[in-house]
């Protein structure tokens, strides 16, 4: 083998990774940020309901949530292994849009609207939906940076 054969070689690696890479990263931002958007709708808007509604329709919203990430993680071209950056950065996004929700709900009791859950779900699951979208960049390095480590410092 030329020096040449394994250069290309390499280069053929390296675009599949690259491709790999894009793969994940799309389908980690595609059609399922509206799901999860109208998921986290549908469990917020749910708080304002009459006391058995609310137990009933926050069960199903949590049922949503997990069928939505049972058929994202089984609908995947690309399976791979989970990292702790990702975890983490799932964890603080789902955190970011807990947080904006409380603080939407607080705003829409402070200004006294007669069922403040329903803008606050809104604007939670806004959030949520443009989050899925611009997360795509911040996905694509953590599995970059990842890829990297696993090469490790002998295939640069």
């Amino acid at each position: 083998m030329t020096s040449y054969d394994a250069q290309t070689a390499l280069d053929a690696i390296r675009h599949r990774q690259a491709q790999t890479r894009d793969a994940y990263a799309h389908h980690a931002s595609s059609s399922y940020g509206i799901i999860a958007a109208l998921t986290v709708f549908a469990a917020g808007s749910s708080i304002d309901l009459p006391r058995p509604w609310s137990l009933v329709a926050q069960l199903a919203g949590g049922v949503l949530i997990a069928a939505g990430l049972t058929v994202q993680y089984r609908r995947t071209r690309v399976h791979k292994k989970r990292s702790a950056g990702g975890t983490l950065f799932g964890v603080s996004v789902a955190a970011v849009a807990l947080a904006v929700f409380i603080a939407a709900s607080i705003t829409a009791r402070l200004i006294d609207l007669p069922v403040p859950s329903v803008p606050a779900a809104a604007v939670a699951a806004l959030v949520t939906l443009v989050a899925t979208y611009t997360a795509r960049p911040i996905v694509k390095k953590i599995i970059a940076r990842r890829d990297e480590q696993a090469d490790g410092p002998g295939l640069r």
